[in-house]
């Protein structure tokens, strides 16, 4: 519907800074350990002279189907305007549940650098935050038909009993989020080609897999294809299309 598209929420955020982050600490190795440690020298002021949305008073943060914004409240003008896909990883401080970051390529591309940006949730809790861009990301990979509406996604709120993914395997919604330090796995990554998906009668046996192959490819146009990377670890199996990854 047309409310459902222009759904926007709103929070009350203090900027605590962003610093720079190198892109190969945004493996699902490395990402969790990466990012709190720059929301633990945030919070503590380690950085000197950082730049802080708003000189660090209170900012709205709206969140639409698209963007997040940074608000002055005074004169209801945008700060910052960052795109939902542009977003590498999100989450909730391990010590405080009131801090919040995200990880996104810097706007000017002549970097390419990483910016992890801070902040301190004073009237809600950032869990809050983390959970509706979840949903939010979830409502853009159906869009994209990516997803299923009966699949079970979360964001890379990087809870603290899965290792760090952008959507890691099923888990309840009220399970708590933080920066954990991440299990170390062998991991490897291929680049492959994703056709769609199918029903089926069971979960395996080549005498299922076989004939929904089939239909896949020859019922899915091959404009409709992407190209993924999948990611294969003991315990886990992540496909990830445009900087965002599920199950």
């Amino acid at each position: 519907t047309t409310e459902e598209t222009t759904q926007q929420h709103r929070f009350l955020v203090r900027s605590l800074g962003w610093t720079t982050i190198d892109e190969e600490d945004l493996t699902t190795e490395r990402s969790s350990r990466a990012v709190n440690r720059c929301i633990y020298e945030l919070t503590r002021g380690i950085n000197d002279g950082i730049g802080r949305w708003g000189e660090g008073k209170d900012l709205y943060m709206d969140i639409n189907n698209t963007d997040l914004l940074l608000i002055d409240p005074t004169e209801m003008t945008i700060l910052h305007k960052q795109s939902i896909p542009s977003i590498r990883v999100w989450g909730v401080g391990r010590e405080n549940s009131r801090d919040f970051a995200y990880v996104a390529k810097d706007k000017d591309r002549s970097t390419r650098i990483y910016k992890c940006h801070v902040f301190r949730c004073d009237n809600t809790s950032a869990r809050t935050i983390a959970n509706t861009l979840r949903d939010i990301c979830r409502n853009l990979m159906i869009e994209r038909g990516l997803l299923s509406k009966t699949t079970e996604i979360l964001s890379d709120d990087l809870s603290q009993h899965k290792r760090s993914k952008s959507f890691p395997e099923s888990i309840t919604n009220d399970m708590p989020i933080s920066f954990p330090t991440p299990m170390q796995e062998t991991t490897n990554n291929l680049s492959c080609t994703y056709l769609g998906c199918v029903y089926v009668e069971k979960p395996g046996g080549m005498d299922i897999l076989r004939p929904a192959v089939e239909k896949v490819s020859k019922t899915v146009p091959e404009d409709k294809w992407l190209s993924v990377i999948v990611n294969i670890s003991p315990s886990s199996f992540i496909i990830s299309y445009d900087n965002v990854r599920f199950i």
